[in-house]
């Protein structure tokens, strides 16, 4: 369940992030702003040192005036984005990094930062979109999440759509070969009878468009329109 859009990084963003790093529940987090909501970003394999997904995260931030964290699952070793051998690397890779583990570790790092703030969303690019869903379908930590958004999202299986707990957005690419028209049109049809789930497609665009986009105007825009949706579906659910 992965493809060469999984390692493209993108155009390459030159940017000082605003945060600082600290240790949460045992592992290395990425820390911006200090509203009393938080929300949590459940990364691609670039890990939570990735100057785009640091970006997102101060954008969040001072949109929407609330915390933002996200946690270093790969435990420092994360996939480096100037390695011309990605997709090679990939395979085994996942094998030291398997999504369980990840979603192993968003299960400790809600449950310890649950009483810090008055309320929790949760968003995850590609790999982190299972994290996400791990959390709105649990039983007992899915009451945590306030609301969630998975862009582009990875690993999903059509069993997980009826299991959903929370509502949930989906910042979907035009063509994605991991999240396939097939599987998309089951989670849309579970979700929208439900009123648990909002779509929005952005045309011209491929798997990681809102994190790793291109440096086409095309594409540039798009992103742009899916940060915006996720800020004014953060603000709307705080």
């Amino acid at each position: 369940m992965s493809s060469p859009c999984c390692v493209d990084p993108g155009v390459k963003q030159i940017y000082q992030a605003q945060g600082y790093e600290k240790e949460i529940a045992g592992v290395n987090s990425y820390v911006t702003g200090e509203g009393k909501s938080a929300i949590i970003i459940f990364t691609d394999v670039f890990g939570n040192s990735f100057v785009n997904v640091r970006k997102l995260a101060d954008t969040f931030a001072q949109s929407c005036q609330v915390t933002v964290l996200i946690p270093d699952y790969f435990n420092q070793d994360s996939m480096d984005p100037d390695d011309p051998n990605l997709w090679d690397l990939l395979p085994n890779w996942l094998k030291k990094h398997p999504p369980t583990y990840a979603c192993s570790i968003g299960e400790k790092f809600i449950s310890t930062i649950k009483s810090n703030y008055q309320s929790i969303q949760v968003i995850g690019f590609c790999y982190g979109a299972k994290v996400v869903i791990d959390l709105i379908t649990h039983n007992e930590l899915s009451s945590l999440v306030k609301a969630a958004i998975v862009a582009h999202p990875s690993f999903l299986v059509k069993e997980e759509a009826t299991q959903i707990k929370r509502p949930i957005l989906f910042l979907c690419a035009e063509n994605d070969s991991l999240f396939t028209s097939d599987l998309r049109q089951e989670f849309e049809k579970e979700l929208k009878s439900n009123g648990l789930g909002t779509f929005i497609e952005y045309p011209g665009t491929v798997h990681g468009f809102v994190v790793r986009p291109d440096n086409t105007e095309q594409v540039i825009q798009e992103k742009d329109k899916a940060v915006q949706d996720a800020i004014e579906f953060f603000k709307r659910n705080i």
